[in-house]
């Protein structure tokens, strides 16, 4: 009896624990809750090998390198904080890489829109849309082996981790790595190459010699690229305690058709954050609980809603206070 006793808790505790990860709106008291996925680009390639190499990521040289991803090839990961990405080594390969440790001095990372894969210039600049973030910055160790050999295609290497995570809310994606020496030999990556089908139209790549190449650069192969990410699903609070009532500015903002809106209580007390649009018709209630003191992040996302303007409002009856604040937001479709 105390053995089947034990076994209906357990099933009790795991059903509770996957309804509350897959309630939208479910609280978290320790950060985030997150749910990692680990996505192939191009989505084509995840099991099948590319159709040529390159060595732009893991130069021994300093290289400029720029990945133009048609927004058609991340469906998958609208509304998710991205935070790593990676590589392998071609089917070709017959060792792994690196042979012993190899450090790089600067290892920097960049993330933003980008210009249509058709569009792509071999001026780097000129492929940009909207501000670039980094992302990440400063060296990076490969541990020996990192990178094996052996499987068709062959498993993804080191994750290189961003220092900071990059929000993406849909439309072309362009990562820019620039890097200093590599303290190894150059190895190539498993890549597309230019005269494949979706070359030009659903991604393209271009490189140059140097850290901090930004004019004359050259057409290069699409490196098969893993970019790790993290779903944010619900409300989290942090540990740290606010002193007033406050209502953040969505960002994204305009946004598509993801964006986040924190917002901060210093009391215990009856929250509501609730969504209308322009006409005053709500349309979602995000919040509508009694929620701690504490500071609060929640992903709205409007993907079943039509193009414009909307507004958010925070109303709470806390520590003896009432708070009301209206912000409004744009989403661009």
């Amino acid at each position: 009896m105390k053995q089947i006793n034990t076994i209906l808790l357990f099933v009790f505790f795991l059903t509770f624990t996957l309804f509350s990860v897959n309630d939208s709106h479910s609280n978290t008291y320790s950060g985030y809750a997150e749910l990692p996925t680990l996505n192939v680009i191009p989505p084509a390639y995840a099991s099948t090998p590319g159709t040529a190499t390159f060595t732009g990521p893991l130069a021994s040289t300093p290289r400029t390198y720029q990945l133009l991803i048609n927004a058609n090839q991340l469906t998958a990961l609208v509304g998710m904080s991205l935070n790593a990405i990676t590589f392998r080594l071609p089917v070709s390969g017959t060792s792994n890489w690196p042979v012993s440790d190899a450090t790089c001095t600067n290892y920097d990372i960049y993330l933003s829109g980008s210009v249509d894969p058709a569009n792509r210039s071999f001026t780097f600049a000129e492929n940009v849309v909207g501000p670039q973030k980094q992302v990440r910055s400063g060296p990076l160790t490969i541990p020996a082996n990192s990178f094996t050999t052996g499987n068709s295609p062959n498993e993804f290497g080191l994750d290189i981790e961003f220092d900071s995570t990059y929000l993406y809310t849909g439309g072309n994606l362009l990562i820019e790595i620039r890097h200093t020496e590599i303290s190894s030999t150059s190895r190539s990556v498993d890549a597309i190459g230019t005269a494949i089908s979706g070359y030009g139209t659903d991604f393209s790549a271009a490189w140059a010699s140097g850290y901090t190449a930004t004019t004359n650069g050259l057409q290069g192969n699409f490196s098969v690229t893993r970019i790790n990410s993290e779903l944010i699903v619900g409300i989290s609070n942090n540990t740290e305690l606010p002193e007033k009532f406050n209502l953040n500015q969505n960002f994204p903002n305009p946004f598509n058709p993801v964006t986040s809106i924190d917002f901060e209580i210093p009391f215990t007390g009856e929250t509501e954050l609730t969504v209308f649009d322009i006409n005053g018709k709500t349309v979602d209630v995000l919040v509508n609980e009694s929620k701690p003191a504490g500071k609060y992040s929640i992903t709205f996302n409007a993907s079943n809603l039509p193009s414009g303007v909307y507004l958010y409002k925070l109303k709470t009856e806390s520590g003896g206070r009432s708070y009301e604040a209206v912000k409004k937001m744009t989403l661009v479709k």
